[in-house]
């Protein structure tokens, strides 16, 4: 197990230096930042141009710049943001806590939706109950974001006013005071459904395979032959074995949950990393998205390979493979 864990480890590390260095070089290829610094005026200025280079280690290699970037970038340093002039990092922590909060909401919306969903789908197998949730996995699936968002807005923000549209809230931070507690969550109720919907669809389709899967088992049989109730069957002997596959798909959707919600931050205007992304981008605020992009990535590859070391605590047949 010991040789797993670090295989995973050295698979992760491997990753996250290819992470960093395609986003090092795709960044330093939308253009020049020395340019998008200079005040107009000086921008013509060959000399004040050349020496803003230098102030910004642009002069160098293409290799030592990826050096420089790298060493900071392990402490999270990315430099000073161009647009606001405060290190990115503060913007970052500042950012972070919004969308933790948004993709755990969205995962657990997903889990106590999807998951029962799915299984009682199964139960009910070509039943009219297991037939509407096909449609809604599908059409979960299939919608986009963009356009299931700006419905819900249009509905139940704009016609019925009954859930709030944009923003957190009064809220910052990682912890809210308990007076902000209601209205977080209800800021957070539209975001959450639609970030979570086609993680809901795929858990419903998951949870469906796997629990007829395991309900076609002889040892699912040979309980109910000896009497035993069908609830008792269900819930306590099948539901078990048929959560495994539902358990690694939700490590792995947590951490694409964490690192996908642009979308939907911009859409209801969410204070998050993602939202930081697309501000950095249109304002060609390099440093800014450097962070963004990296830090979402060190998200994903984390959770990814929590996942994995959990699963091969949990099957040994992995650990061998």
């Amino acid at each position: 197990m010991q040789g797993f864990i670090l295989k995973r480890l050295g698979e992760g590390l491997i990753t996250l230096i290819a992470l960093s260095f395609v986003v090092f070089g795709s960044v330093q290829l939308t253009g020049d930042p020395a340019r998008f610094l200079l005040p107009i005026s000086e921008a013509a200025s060959e000399t004040v141009y050349q020496e803003q280079r230098a102030a910004m280690g642009l002069d160098k290699p293409f290799l030592v710049q990826y050096w420089n970037f790298a060493k900071k970038a392990i402490f999270l340093d990315f430099g000073d943001s161009f647009t606001t002039r405060r290190p990115v990092r503060d913007i970052l922590l500042e950012r972070l806590p919004a969308t933790v909060h948004l993709a755990i909401s969205g995962m657990t919306m997903a889990v106590v939706i999807g998951v029962p969903l799915g299984i009682l789908s199964a139960v009910k197998r070509d039943s009219i109950f297991d037939k509407i949730t096909k449609i809604f996995a599908i059409f979960g699936m299939s919608a986009p974001q963009f356009w299931i968002a700006i419905m819900l807005i249009i509905l139940l923000g704009g016609r019925l006013g009954v859930l709030p549209v944009y923003g957190r809230g009064d809220m910052e931070g990682w912890f809210p005071a308990i007076e902000q507690i209601p209205d977080m969550i209800m800021h957070l109720i539209l975001p959450s459904f639609v970030l979570a919907l086609a993680i809901i669809a795929a858990f419903m389709r998951l949870g469906r395979s796997a629990m007829l899967e395991v309900l076609d088992t002889d040892y699912v049989k040979f309980a109910q032959v000896k009497g035993l109730s069908g609830r008792l069957v269900i819930w306590k002997h099948a539901t078990r074995n048929a959560l495994i596959p539902i358990l690694t798909f939700g490590g792995i959707a947590l951490a694409g949950l964490l690192n996908g919600s642009v979308i939907v931050e911009v859409v209801f205007a969410w204070p998050g990393v993602g939202l930081m992304l697309l501000e950095g981008i249109l304002s060609n605020n390099f440093p800014q998205v450097e962070g963004a992009i990296m830090v979402s990535g060190i998200a994903y590859i984390l959770t990814a390979m929590m996942v994995d070391i959990l699963y091969g605590y949990a099957d040994p047949r992995v650990r061998l493979n």
